[in-house]
């Protein structure tokens, strides 16, 4: 909702220093691709959600201690195992770049719009919004795309694939601390690139 709003009234914080966009953006575009596109894992099990008592949360020995104590949304409790087959999945999220190929190429169909995470300027030049404010799409090719799961599941079967599921999603997660092997900073875990 932040990035939806971010470029017509969200603002960074009073003295906030802008990031030097095009120094970290030749630093991502000369960050190593995958040795593989994709990686294959399971299959496995995976445990989703956790347990959390609301019964707890109401017991006035709880009320002030959250130390020991594990908060979650209702659609996550119980914790349960899942049994995950087989599959193939990216090795990291579909950039800008590559989001923006391919609605121009179905642009002239008028099947896909531009995301909301994305403004076009009267030049039409393209903008990705950030809490920073809005950052030239030339800088943010590389980071992953932020639009609707329509879009991407349109994306995905226009591409031959699929969305992962949550139990896959999970799963990779579980198996990978970053995006992809040789240790770079995008992936799944960060929807931003980081310095």
């Amino acid at each position: 909702m932040l990035l939806q709003r971010a470029g017509s009234g969200t603002r960074p914080p009073f003295g906030f220093t802008q990031p030097p966009w095009h120094i970290l953006s030749s630093q991502w575009s000369h960050a190593p691709l995958p040795s593989t596109p994709t990686v294959t894992i399971g299959p496995n099990t995976v445990t989703l959600g956790h347990n959390d008592s609301e019964a707890l949360d109401r017991l006035s020995s709880y009320k002030y201690d959250v130390h020991n104590h594990v908060f979650g949304w209702d659609n996550e409790s119980p914790a349960r195992t899942v049994d995950v087959k087989q599959f193939k999945v990216e090795w990291r999220p579909v950039t800008n770049g590559e989001f923006e190929m391919f609605m121009l190429e179905s642009n002239g169909k008028g099947i896909i719009d531009m995301p909301r995470s994305w403004i076009r300027e009267l030049d039409g030049e393209y903008k990705i919004r950030t809490m920073f404010g809005p950052v030239p799409l030339s800088v943010a090719r590389t980071w992953p795309v932020l639009t609707s799961y329509d879009d991407l599941a349109y994306y995905a079967k226009c591409k031959g694939g699929r969305l992962p599921t949550e139990p896959e999603l999970r799963l990779f997660l579980d198996m990978y601390e970053v995006g992809y092997e040789g240790g770079a900073n995008v992936g799944f875990r960060h929807w931003h690139p980081v310095p």
